[in-house]
This record gives structure tokens, C-alpha cells and sequence, in this order.
């Protein structure tokens, strides 16, 4: 008989020694993990690239997004759904406050934005914005610079590349991780300036105006100031919280494997996002060529790339860290090849680490159903042999008293080549995974950190030509 078990929410760990399982109650009680630290960003300097008009409003909104702001109604009993904004300020919560100076501004004329969206390619107009950009950070005062999309759409004007798709052969698109095909603005401008300084910060007009566009389902504002703040704090330089680590823990390194064809479509690369247990910062690595394999029809690498690519991200984890780990976990977004198996257990071998977990996950999983209305709980887990798992990263949770998705919630499929591995252990190292997304204070993310990122990246560096090397900070790609 299959039984379903539902294991307990992980926490994460804010001011030293504070834990909590969501991360906007976790900060508005005890601040970020880095509170402590001297060097962690107690302002954020920011630089503005847009419209006149545009810079003019989202200023304005940051500058109220310095006091509280009103969570959305909830239903009784659902009250923990939706948290207040307290205020991006040195006082509550980050305990940080923003920057707003008018010498850091790069203002597109309206002329401008209309001569070049008509009848101007998509470079064009990343051109125009990296300029502006490129000179904000020349100042070396900004930590972050914040740019204003186009109103006007221009994801789908004339490119010279290749509409190939962004993700990856090997999965299907999910349908609300807002997967885009071809290139767009977000993507190509993030390729364009990997080179500068402060990362960007990529926004849209109804962030701060709190107007929905057609098509687009807007969040509270209380909820679309925790998700940009977030991820302010975080590009700046800051933890905003970080994975509980007990002092018997192995020091580990989670490496995560995707694929992305480049914008030309001649190649299949992986991308890596590599990530540290504590903060949740990554290190990325681009690796070799793959190849489409004739037996399953998804990508795979050589063993000697399988190698070189897990070398090449412990290299990265020591320059860091000054210190090698004792555990790697790698998870892959596709099966593994005996020739990528031997790779990567090679690389360990060179590098002295005990030590390795090999870890598939898969959005194709089988779907389980509960009594009542609601749908499995996340954290929910169902053995199907002793190397496979149904792993629900979303579902109903506990703390909210209700499901918070839109749709269906579709598992994970979590299998590891050794029988050896402790999937209840896996399964809540990739539960915790999941809420390390600086891009949002969201509890319930489908995809761990891993995967995520190194999807991301791929996104990002299919339009980094092969002769430049890629940026490392993880921040640069968000």
C-alpha cells in the first residue's frame, strides 16, 4: 500500500538564532540573517534609468514604501495569507532605508522611446537603456539600478536571432513560472550589462502605479513591496535570510543543471547556478556543449564535460569560501547518463569530497488527491520505490489555512541514482530550496533554488557570445 506523508514545513533562520517558515513574518520579527554583520547594506543607494515621467512615479512610490502598508483582506482565519509591508527603513524589518538621489537618474526622452520603438529592432532600444546604465555605474555609487520597461510592448519586434525557445528541451513549460519564448527586453538587457557594477532591476509600470495591464494579474501592494524590497536588499549585498544549519551538519554545496540552447540555435549548453547552503548566494558556472541523446531524446553531457563542469563549480566554491565542502547534491533537471554519473563522480574524486548526491527532478509526476476541496498539502510526500518520491512543493499549507495558488498544483518527481540517498532528507533540503527566491517573499515556490537559477541563467547567457565569460554573481542575472 502507497501511504502519503506530510513532513513539517522547513523554517528559515533571520537574526541569528530566530526561525521562522515564512520569510515576511521572519523579517518583520527578527530582521535578515545579516543584521549582525558589519558589512551588510544599511542603505540602498539607487539609480534610475527611464522616462521622466516614469522615474517621477516610481520615486514617488518608493518613498511611500518607507512607511507600513496595509496587507490585503483575508477571509477569517486566513489571516496569516497576506502580511503588511512595514516599511523599507532603518527602523523595522530590513532594517535598511533607500537612497533616492537625483544626480543618479539616466532619462530617456519620450522622442526617443517613440523613434525607436517604431520601427527599431529590440537591440536598439537594450542599447538606449545600457547606455544609461553603463553611466550610472561609472559613478561607483549605485547598488542597484532600477530600470522602467517600455510601455510600449517590445518583446515581439524584429530580432535578428533565432526564436528558439528559452527553457529547456526536456520539460514542459510551467503555467505560471512565466516562461517566455525568443528574445525579450528583460533577458537581452541582463546579457547586455553583466559587465557593470551594481545589478540591474528590471520594473514595469504597474508595480508601482498598481495598475494591471491587459493579460497581467496584479498582487496587492503590500505584496509587490515585499517581492522588489527583497529583492533590493539582496542585490545590494545583503541576506535576507538564510537555511538553518545545525552544527553537525556537513558542509554542503548544492550545484543545480540546466540546459539552454544558444540564440543562434547552433548549440546546447548547460548552465549552473551554484548555490551556498547558508545564504542562498550562487556562484555561475557556464559549461560545455551537450548533446541530444538518441535513446531518451534529452539533453546530456560527455563524461569529460560532466567533469570539467562540476570542477569548474567546487573551483568556484573554494575561491568563495576558502574551503572545499564536505557534500555536494547536484540536481538536474533531466535523467542522468552512466556517462554523466561517472563525470560528476570523478570530479569528486579530484577534489577529495566524500560525499555525493545525485538528484533528478522531474515536472512530470504523477497527481495525488485529498477529501474535501482544498489539494494535497505541500510538504506532502509519497514513496514510490526506494530512489523515487512525489515531492509536493506546492499545495495547501497550514499556516495559511488554504491553498494560495491559482491553479492545480503539480508535484515533483524526486529520484536519486543511489539507493543510498535519504529522500525524506532530500526532500526537505528541497523544500527549504524552494523559498530562497530573492525575487519574492513567496513561501511556496514549485522549483528549488537550484533548478530555478540555473534556468534563469540559461535565459540570460544564451545571449552572451562564447568569447566572453559570464558574470559570476547570481544577482546579476535576477
Amino acid at each position: 500500500m502507497i501511504r502519503a506523508h506530510v513532513l513539517r514545513e522547513p523554517p528559515l533562520e533571520f537574526r541569528p538564532g530566530c526561525r521562522h517558515e515564512d520569510p515576511r513574518m521572519g523579517l518583520t520579527r527578527y530582521g535578515p540573517a545579516d543584521i549582525e554583520t558589519p558589512d551588510r547594506p544599511s542603505t540602498v543607494t539607487v539609480g534610475f534609468v527611464g522616462s521622466a515621467e516614469q522615474i517621477s512615479g516610481l520615486q514617488s512610490w518608493l518613498a511611500r514604501c518607507s512607511s507600513p502598508i496595509a496587507p490585503k483582506s483575508a477571509k477569517p482565519g486566513q489571516e496569516n495569507l497576506h502580511v503588511a509591508f512595514p516599511g523599507f527603513r532603518s527602523d523595522e524589518a530590513f532594517n535598511s532605508q533607500l537612497v533616492l538621489n537625483d544626480s543618479l537618474v539616466g532619462v530617456i526622452p519620450e522622442r526617443e522611446l517613440r523613434r525607436l520603438a517604431n520601427p527599431a529592432t529590440l537591440v536598439d532600444i537594450v542599447e538606449c537603456y545600457a547606455e544609461r546604465a553603463a553611466s550610472l555605474s561609472e559613478t561607483g555609487r549605485c547598488d542597484v539600478v532600477m530600470c522602467c520597461r517600455p510601455d510600449q510592448p517590445v518583446d515581439n519586434l524584429d530580432t535578428d536571432a533565432a526564436s528558439e525557445p528559452a527553457v529547456e528541451p526536456d520539460t514542459e513549460e510551467d503555467e505560471s513560472d512565466g516562461s517566455i519564448i525568443g528574445r525579450n527586453f528583460h533577458d537581452l538587457l541582463k546579457a547586455r550589462t553583466l559587465g557593470l557594477g551594481p545589478p540591474l532591476q528590471v520594473i514595469r509600470r504597474h508595480t508601482w502605479e498598481g495598475k494591471a495591464e491587459k493579460g497581467v494579474e496584479l498582487q496587492d501592494e503590500a505584496t509587490r513591496a515585499w517581492n522588489l524590497h527583497v529583492a533590493l536588499y539582496y542585490k545590494a549585498g545583503g541576506s535576507p535570510w538564510r537555511l538553518p544549519r545545525h552544527s553537525t551538519d556537513l558542509q554542503t554545496c548544492f550545484v543545480g543543471v540546466s540546459f539552454y540552447r544558444s540564440a543562434d540555435g547552433s548549440s546546447l549548453r548547460t548552465a549552473v547556478a551554484q548555490v551556498f547552503n547558508e545564504l542562498g548566494d550562487g556562484v555561475v558556472v557556464r559549461g560545455g556543449t551537450a548533446v541530444l541523446s538518441k535513446d531518451d531524446r534529452v539533453p546530456h553531457l560527455h563524461e569529460a564535460e560532466a567533469r570539467s563542469l562540476l570542477v569548474s563549480s567546487l573551483s568556484a566554491y573554494r575561491t568563495v569560501h576558502g574551503h572545499q565542502p564536505a557534500r555536494v547534491v547536484l540536481h538536474k533537471s533531466s535523467a542522468f547518463s552512466e556517462a554523466e554519473i561517472s563525470g560528476f563522480e570523478a570530479a569528486v574524486d579530484e577534489k577529495d569530497i566524500d560525499h555525493l548526491e545525485l538528484i533528478w527532478l522531474s515536472r512530470r509526476a504523477p497527481r495525488f488527491f485529498r477529501y474535501g476541496q482544498l489539494p494535497p498539502m505541500r510538504c506532502t510526500t509519497v514513496q514510490l520505490d526506494p530512489t523515487t518520491i512525489v515531492l509536493y512543493t506546492r499545495g495547501s499549507i497550514e499556516l495559511f489555512r488554504t491553498y494560495p495558488g491559482m491553479y492545480v498544483p503539480q508535484p515533483l518527481l524526486v529520484r536519486s541514482v543511489s539507493g543510498d540517498v535519504d529522500l525524506r532528507r532530500a526532500a526537505i533540503e528541497i523544500l527549504g530550496l524552494s523559498k530562497m527566491n530573492w525575487n519574492n517573499a513567496q513561501l511556496d515556490e514549485r522549483d528549488p533554488l537550484t533548478i530555478r537559477t540555473a534556468r534563469r541563467v540559461g535565459d540570460i547567457l544564451r545571449h552572451v557570445p562564447d568569447s566572453e565569460p559570464p558574470a559570476t554573481r547570481y544577482a546579476k542575472y535576477m
